[in-house]
């Protein structure tokens, strides 16, 4: 296994996630899945190795990537062309008729209009005949997949992104309706579709879908998404990973070492194994003889600042991607005041933080409050709760991240 911290892995390098490929497979017989998680714990990794087993399985698989894509007709436009990329290996007499209708409907794509609630049509007719909403000429894809005598899994990679950024605040005055709109075709207009249980979705996202669903009201709009989450790994599964490291890089850690080090990452999602592990290799290439026990602290250290600029930011951005301005600014403070110390801080403290930046608020709308984002901050992985005999405290869940996070807000 080769010592990658960065980019999706495949094959060899794909280490442990059986059991939670097993129960995706599993889920996939009957829902269509959500896939929720911060970024950098695997999404796309088990994503791509769940798309092998179930190609294996005899099911065709798609993948998409919609960051990009600027509204509903971009979207269409990228699932025709995976699929058409995807049927072109059917027999030839079966490619032909696929192939004659995936031109038909390339042909409606061209003329998609994207109605906007009271303002008419949006867009530019392209062609002379009838505009059609994105809906119809998507489900007339979807449809034709559905007719084929086989299983078929979608992954939609970033959906989150397109619906945020790209609709609701790239049309300020009618996104949130567009988004609703996208979500019930999902919903209601795909699965009334002949066949569509021969079709399943696997959605993910950096940010988070639930969490965008909830603050515009529309949370009922993925209640047939199977949610499922990606747990850090155990401390066994680690120890076997770090064994096969350092197998490939000569670098055998004593129990004792192994221990301290996943002490030191604390949440033990593999990018950060491999991340503390590519830190180490670093600092006993610098420091000739030294023992590897004695560098896991300077370890831990070079995480923090080495993920700074690249994954910690995104942390932080991805409250001011998914929240209101004044929100978000609270979600900070309670983690501010959670990274003062490992053990977090108490909800009594944090109840206080909140209550000092809303002077005019009732301790009713305060504990209101805590509870939304204590929910949001607990359901993507910036903190852990924690019970002892004076009380429950919130704490980060990665002690890189906790020390970026404190030196980022200590003056």
């Amino acid at each position: 296994m080769d010592n990658i911290a960065g980019p999706p892995v495949e094959g060899d390098n794909f280490f442990g996630r059986e059991a939670d490929i097993n129960t995706l497979r599993e889920l996939l017989e009957h829902h269509d899945l959500l896939l929720l998680g911060p970024r950098r714990i695997g999404k796309t990794s088990i994503a791509r190795a769940l798309m092998r087993v179930m190609r294996e399985a005899g099911w065709r698989v798609v993948e998409i990537n919609v960051a990009t894509c600027d509204d509903e007709r971009a979207f269409v436009e990228k699932l025709e062309t995976a699929l058409r990329q995807e049927t072109a290996s059917l027999g030839d007499k079966l490619w032909d008729s696929v192939g004659t209708s995936l031109n038909a409907i390339r042909a409606r794509i061209q003329v998609i209009r994207i109605p906007v609630p009271g303002a008419g049509s949006l867009g530019v007719e392209l062609r002379a005949a009838p505009t059609k909403d994105w809906a119809t000429v998507a489900s007339e894809l979807v449809a034709l997949i559905a007719g084929l005598d086989q299983r078929w899994l979608i992954y939609v990679d970033e959906l989150p992104i397109m619906l945020l950024t790209r609709i609701i605040r790239g049309d300020p005055t009618t996104g949130v309706e567009r988004v609703r709109r996208f979500l019930d075709w999902f919903r209601n207009d795909v699965r009334g579709l002949p066949g569509a249980a021969r079709v399943r979705w696997l959605v993910s996202g950096s940010i988070g879908l639930d969490t965008l669903v909830q603050q515009h009201a529309m949370a009922d709009t993925i209640n047939t998404l199977r949610q499922v989450t990606l747990p850090p790994f155990s401390e066994p599964e680690v120890i076997a990973m770090l064994d096969r490291l350092g197998a490939r890089y000569g670098l055998a850690l004593a129990a004792a070492d192994a221990t301290a080090l996943l002490a030191g990452i604390q949440w033990l999602q593999p990018y950060y194994v491999q991340l503390a592990f590519s830190e180490l290799r670093g600092l006993l290439a610098a420091q000739p003889g030294a023992a590897p026990g004695t560098l896991i602290d300077a370890t831990i250290e070079q995480v923090a600042q080495s993920a700074a600029y690249n994954d910690f930011h995104h942390w932080e951005k991805r409250l001011a991607d998914q929240l209101a301005p004044a929100t978000a600014g609270h979600a900070r403070a309670l983690l501010g005041q959670a990274a003062a110390t490992r053990e977090g801080a108490r909800v009594e403290l944090l109840l206080a933080t909140l209550a000092e930046r809303l002077p005019n608020a009732t301790a009713e709308e305060v504990q209101r409050l805590f509870v939304d984002l204590r929910d949001i901050l607990l359901r993507d992985g910036y903190w852990g709760a924690n019970e002892d005999a004076e009380g429950r405290r919130y704490r980060f869940l990665l002690e890189p991240l906790r020390r970026w996070w404190l030196r980022r807000n200590t003056p």
